[in-house]
């Protein structure tokens, strides 16, 4: 079995990562630097897991990180966790993913694609859902999926998502229109989001799961287009499955 590791960047992680690779070696893994791999190990956190999901493989997580809400293995469980790999001694949870389309961006997001002012004034903008349309001026707006829902949308809203909902939470940021704070609308849907005239061009960043990924310009054709993704993130759960918050 081919393992691709990625490590969160601090000195005991990264000292912890030499370890893992000795016992991985050991126990008849090989360790891949490339693109080939048959799982990703996370040793790190959440920001460390979110570069993970872009691999497209499943995902095995040791807790190494300030919160660590979606890995369940702990550093001392690491030949255990090889051990029941081998026998198949795991389930698979699988999350929903977010695509981003804009005419520069393409992107994947695990939590939350954000539409957000770049300068310190309000964005006035439109979020479009089968061509009906809730115009939002403020700090901007997200899009959650479920496991999302708990992470930066939680902290505006306090709104939790079941996963079994299959929905996705529109959160509308420290706006003053509309006069809610969230929608929550089936995970079908196609989202469309787009700067309307405020008199003068506006632009807004593009964050995906908390990285600045382009750019959303004022403009009657520019829109950014949010679907949910073709294929879903998996990760192993060989003690507990994590709930992140809900019932």
């Amino acid at each position: 079995m081919l393992l691709k590791i990625l490590t969160k960047n601090s000195p005991d992680a990264i000292e912890f990562s030499e370890k893992v690779k000795k016992i991985a070696e050991e126990m008849g893994f090989k360790i891949t630097e490339e693109n080939d791999q048959d799982y990703v190990l996370v040793i790190g956190g959440d920001g460390t897991f979110l570069k993970a999901v872009k691999f497209n493989s499943p995902i095995i997580g040791i807790k190494f990180g300030r919160r660590s809400a979606l890995l369940d293995v702990n550093p001392e469980n690491v030949k255990d966790v090889f051990t029941r790999l081998i026998k198949g001694e795991y389930t698979v949870e699988e999350y929903v993913m977010l695509d981003i389309k804009t005419d520069q961006i393409r992107a994947i997001a695990f939590n939350e694609v954000a539409i957000l002012f770049d300068n310190p004034e309000t964005i006035l903008g439109s979020v479009i859902i089968h061509d009906k349309k809730v115009t939002f001026e403020g700090d901007g707006v997200l899009v959650s999926t479920p496991q999302g829902s708990w992470a930066w949308s939680y902290s505006a809203t306090r709104t939790l998502l079941h996963r079994d909902i299959n929905g996705l939470e529109i959160t509308f940021m420290n706006c003053i229109i509309p006069d809610v704070r969230n929608i929550i609308i089936p995970i079908k849907e196609k989202i469309r989001v787009k700067l309307e005239n405020k008199g003068r061009p506006q632009i807004a960043k593009v964050v995906v799961d908390g990285e600045v990924v382009g750019y959303l310009r004022s403009g009657e054709d520019e829109e950014a287009m949010i679907t949910q993704h073709d294929r879903k993130a998996k990760i192993l759960r060989f003690y507990r499955q994590i709930n992140l918050g809900y019932l």
